[in-house]
């Protein structure tokens, strides 16, 4: 193309932003799933899929909902409270999770080959360290700790010091920190009702925990009310400071609907706009990666020295709830209230948010899931694209030939249609090998992804997919409602 006729990246954003665009850390998206997959469904993919992939490794997620104090921007799903006997009875229930689990999984003679451990939350690090060492003192009966790589705790620096960090890995086994950081200014993290110094972190850091810890990730939250351009470049410079060894940024959803708090944040001014948001993922990327840091898919840069790096170069990266993780294709089996969790690419499942629901499909000994599926050969197939597009840039097509005995160029005939506008625009590439996304097209990649989506394909009207979300939302009131007839 001539390239006196290229539009700017500003203007590439403002030709294909739309509303309706999902992050694709799971395909289909949530609300797509089948809202009568519950228990027993679940139990049968447990047994179908295990004895098959007894060499796949295993991501298993803990997820501890509870927080002492609500963050303004908040959408996870968690409960505030600063009664520790609500945690403990919470905690008594996941222990009844754990054993029903491996229950049904020992009485098939089928063991995890676990290899990542991820405590989520909400806050895990409201749990005690007694409370703590229980919990994972239960899971290293089921499961050898000596086989697991990685094992991440997400972190509150305003609830912990040093000496509890060095009691998580010395004591717990934890080798990875997730902090929430989400941002360093003093004004934003007031507005969002999360002010945490840049001292407090800078004190946690210590030579200590940094030989300890083989990664310390950031949480960088864009969007937030109060983050201007200066602010940011004001951020970046203390994240550097610090060194993190990998930072992982997303886009602050505003859904007051989910989190009625979330208004407050508005009350001294609007939240930065679409481009406003889009220059400050640029100042991000020009700023980490002037300071030594590699660009891993679409949302993450980490130091060269970080292992997720050299997993790259080998597409052993994936793009999964918890972020972009090493180790390959996650296989995500995980406990707690809303837990989602994948067997490869064949079953998708999810625990219902309700804490009561939870604790009586326990109480009956059920699982306390409320929807899954089974994929599809379609399904996998676009799966694997959104996977490929958001993480590496491309299909190629002979690697999908081989893995789903396809003509993928054929099979993609009209989405590949479809991209012909973006070609232009020098977004993305297609050869006989491969669709590229080109360097220009990267902060577009979700939009672009979005054309490889049959659900909510880009035609999708905004009506439509309210509708979508109107059916997920009364499904899960109709679990409530079979739970109580339990």
């Amino acid at each position: 193309m001539n390239s006196a006729k290229q539009l700017s990246p500003e203007a590439l954003q403002r030709k294909y932003h739309q509303n309706l665009v999902f992050n694709y850390s799971e395909y289909p998206t949530l609300d797509h799933w089948d809202h009568e997959y519950r228990s027993q469904k679940y139990v049968e993919s447990l047994l179908d899929w295990l004895p098959r992939n007894k060499d796949k490794g295993i991501f298993f997620y803990v997820h501890i909902p509870f927080c002492e104090q609500l963050c303004w921007f908040c959408t996870c799903s968690k409960f505030i409270t600063k009664q520790y006997d609500l945690v403990k009875d919470y905690l008594e229930d996941l222990h009844k999770e754990i054993d029903l689990l491996f229950s049904i999984l020992n009485k098939h003679n089928i063991k995890l080959n676990v290899k990542t451990v991820y405590f989520g939350g909400g806050s895990p690090t409201i749990l005690n360290k007694e409370d703590l060492k229980i919990l994972v003192d239960k899971l290293k009966s089921y499961f050898d700790f000596n086989n697991v790589n990685e094992f991440t705790i997400e972190t509150d620096p305003r609830r912990v010091d040093e000496e509890r960090l060095i009691y998580n890995n010395k004591v717990c086994s934890t080798n990875r920190i997730s902090f929430g950081m989400q941002d360093f200014d003093e004004e934003v993290q007031r507005r969002v009702n999360r002010v945490q110094p840049f001292e407090l972190f800078d004190n946690l850091l210590t030579k200590e925990v940094r030989k300890l810890y083989k990664t310390i990730a950031f949480d960088l939250l864009v969007g937030q009310p109060g983050q201007t351009r200066e602010s940011m470049i004001d951020t970046c410079n203390k994240i550097i400071q610090l060194r993190p060894t990998l930072v992982q940024t997303s886009l602050m959803a505003y859904k007051p609907w989910i989190n009625k708090a979330s208004i407050r944040m508005v009350e001294d001014g609007p939240l930065p706009d679409f481009m406003e948001r889009k220059e400050l993922l640029d100042i991000i990327d020009q700023k980490l990666k002037k300071a030594g840091y590699v660009r891993v898919a679409f949302e993450s840069y980490a130091l060269p020295s970080d292992n997720i790096v050299k997993e790259l170069k080998e597409k052993k990266v994936h793009y999964a709830a918890a972020g972009t993780q090493s180790g390959g294709r996650v296989n995500f089996v995980g406990v707690g209230t809303s837990t989602k969790g994948n067997l490869g690419d064949d079953y998708y499942h999810q625990n219902h948010y309700d804490l009561k629901a939870y604790k009586k499909c326990l109480g009956k000994g059920i699982f306390p899931i409320f929807r899954g599926m089974k994929l599809s050969k379609d399904d996998k197939i676009r799966q694997h694209a959104t996977q490929q597009l958001r993480t590496y840039w491309e299909i190629n097509y002979k690697e999908f030939n081989e893995m789903f005995g396809i003509d993928t160029k054929e099979y993609f005939k009209k989405e590949i249609a479809s991209l012909q506008e973006m070609i232009k625009d020098g977004i993305v590439t297609t050869s006989d090998e491969a669709i590229k996304i080109t360097d220009l097209g990267k902060d577009l990649a979700q939009f672009i992804t979005n054309r490889f989506d049959s659900y909510d394909p880009p035609e999708t009207t905004y009506k439509e997919r309210l509708a979508v979300i109107k059916n997920a939302k009364e499904s899960q009131k109709r679990f409530l409602d079979y739970v109580e007839n339990l």
